[in-house]
């Protein structure tokens, strides 16, 4: 539940649902589900082992199995998760100012076009909601891990899933909706091409928090007991049946109600109260919505934010409450731009979110591929697994193709992926 929470966020309730609206509905899907399965599952398992067999956080553990250049690859990985944590906490105070919105009926009152900006408020709001998100953080982070994002993930996953199936169900029977399930669950092959495979791989390594900084991390709490193999599994099935389940949700009610699929990151913000209104009972059901996806966001929040706390920790020595704290100051600070920015989010998350978390990722296979090498890697994912495990072609796997495929789908699609929002 901790590594589902972990993984659970933004990028399957947000991100997942606009991307897959822009490019192609059904063809972003297929590729995205290849992508889990052939990158996405044998790539956590490898980060997870990283982790667990150095005890380190990204930093740490490139410099442990002397990796060459492995301090500056780590400080990449780590310097990539602190600024996408500024933008991505804004997102996070988005959601808490519209869950509060739909709870007192202020969202029913706003005019549909203005009804984004108006229930953001100004600078002075956003930077407000953007300071309790962080505020909360800083408490989760303060009780660690166990006793804060273990304890709230444990509980509040399961719920996450329950409260989908009810929208799923709740949004399945308005009028028409037949169109928009097909435009998201049927692929159209001729929409499948390298925007679309760089769009699909960037979002995988979003969502499933890759990018050599959460999993290493969270691989060094480990226990030698824990079945590697087996939570690389699950995690990935729990984080993509979160996205396609939010994408069931939005996408095919956008469309139904002809609702503009190309609005980015505003998307969810945009339609979601829309789509309610045309449902008895929509503003309890916009509560509901917007209340489960703060709840998710914010546990991929603080786990991001844990990263860079342990980095902190390691190479400077500090207590855990003044990392915390000053880590959480300097994020406020940092998320000032994207408070007053809808399109600086937007050229930020393509950048590090879609470009350097797979670059990251790479990072940490070929450390673990071409450093430690074969018979240790081996041996640390299998130990404690319980079944089968991974053998040789999942080191080989990792070793050559997902690097290599990693590197030619970002140098094919990712000209496309950008010219489809900044063009």
């Amino acid at each position: 539940m901790t590594f589902i929470g972990v993984a659970v966020g933004l990028g399957n309730f947000w991100r997942f649902p606009y991307m897959a609206a822009a490019f192609g509905g059904g063809a972003f899907l297929l590729v995205y589900v290849g992508i889990v399965l052939a990158f996405g599952v044998p790539a956590a398992a490898a980060e997870f082992t990283l982790g667990r067999l150095t005890r380190r956080g990204p930093l740490g553990a490139f410099r442990a199995i002397g990796m060459p250049g492995g301090r500056a690859a780590g400080w990449m990985v780590v310097i990539t998760i602190f600024v996408a944590s500024s933008y991505y906490a804004v997102v996070v105070g988005w959601v808490l100012r519209y869950a509060g919105s739909a709870a007192t009926g202020a969202i029913e009152r706003a005019t549909p076009d203005a009804r984004f900006q108006s229930l953001l408020g100004g600078f002075w709001a956003q930077f407000g909601a953007t300071g309790v998100v962080l505020g909360l953080a800083a408490l989760a982070l303060i009780l660690g891990v166990r006793a804060g994002i273990e304890r709230w993930s444990a509980i509040g996953m399961p719920v996450v899933f329950l409260l989908l199936i009810v929208l799923i169900a709740r949004v399945l029977t308005l009028p028409g909706i037949g169109e928009g399930l097909r435009f998201y669950l049927v692929p159209d092959f001729g929409k499948v091409n390298a925007g679309v495979i760089a769009a699909a791989l960037g979002q995988v390594f979003f969502s499933l928090s890759l990018g050599g900084t959460f999993h290493v991390t969270y691989g060094s709490y480990l226990s030698h007991t824990t079945d590697l193999p087996r939570s690389a599994w699950g995690m990935a099935i729990g984080d993509t049946l979160a996205a396609v389940f939010a994408g069931l949700i939005i996408v095919p009610a956008a469309v139904t109600f002809g609702l503009d699929l190309a609005a980015g990151p505003p998307l969810t913000f945009v339609t979601v109260p829309r789509i309610f209104g045309h449902i008895a009972g929509g503003s309890a059901f916009a509560a509901l919505f917007f209340g489960l996806l703060f709840f998710a966001a914010f546990l991929s929040a603080v786990a991001g934010l844990e990263v860079v706390v342990t980095m902190l920790m390691d190479e400077f020595q500090l207590s855990r409450w003044k990392a915390v704290l000053g880590l959480c100051g300097i994020e406020l600070l940092l998320a000032i731009p994207a408070m007053r920015s809808v399109d600086w989010i937007l050229k930020s998350d393509l950048f590090w979110g879609s470009t350097m978390q797979p670059v990251g990722s790479a990072c940490a296979l070929l450390a673990l591929g071409w450093v430690v090498g074969k018979g240790r890697a081996l041996e640390e994912v299998r130990r404690g697994a319980r079944g089968a495990g991974f053998g040789p072609l999942w080191f080989y796997w990792i070793r050559y193709v997902v690097p290599v495929g990693i590197a030619v789908i970002l140098a094919l699609g990712l000209k496309d992926v950008f010219a489809t929002f900044l063009g």
